[in-house]
């Protein structure tokens, strides 16, 4: 058996600008701040947060030289942060706040799984998301809803896949 993880303690990203990134975490995405500091080369680190934990992100200058920025090798390093919301109400709330501060989508807003429509198979979590990018051109996501998995159990159990199936495929008599 592996370790028992309960879950992501924080994230930390390095960052091109900290003012501009540090301002896109407070002002956009409305963490607070539990501590920021300079250290003695210059570079900035910030400590950020939620809720009552202590932090959940931390942003730091990226050293001098290093381009976070660019696909490296045509990857990026993150493939994605997902943000969880409370429910529905909070995700239409985080959408509307970040469309007025002007924040560009990566993707049309979704509903992983078969409640999301045609193709989408029944593997998704369903969840509702939509995805964003931070000023560095990290791909950040907002989403509610996720199904669990209890433990020990296939996902989806047979029984379930077959019936989003079936009722995925019903064509509806007018």
């Amino acid at each position: 058996m592996g370790i028992e993880v309960k879950g992501i303690g924080h994230i930390g990203i390095l960052v091109s600008d900290f003012e501009r990134s540090f301002k896109f975490y407070t002002e956009t995405m409305g963490c607070k701040v539990t501590n920021r500091r300079k250290g003695a080369d210059g570079r900035e680190t910030a400590f950020l947060r939620f809720d009552e934990n202590h932090h959940d992100f931390v942003i730091a200058t990226a050293p001098e030289g290093a381009d976070v920025t660019s696909a490296q090798g045509g990857d990026r390093l993150i493939q994605q942060i997902a943000f969880l919301v409370e429910d529905r109400e909070a995700y239409l709330e985080a959408l509307a706040h970040l469309h007025k501060h002007g924040v560009k989508p990566a993707s049309k807003v979704l509903v992983h799984g078969p409640e999301g429509g045609q193709g989408q198979g029944v593997n998704g979590s369903g969840s509702r998301s939509f995805y964003f990018y931070d000023p560095d051109g990290n791909r950040l996501e907002v989403y509610c809803d996720a199904v669990k998995v209890r433990n020990g159990e296939q996902f989806p159990r047979e029984d379930i896949a077959e019936a989003l199936i079936a009722f995925s495929q019903v064509e509806v008599a007018r």
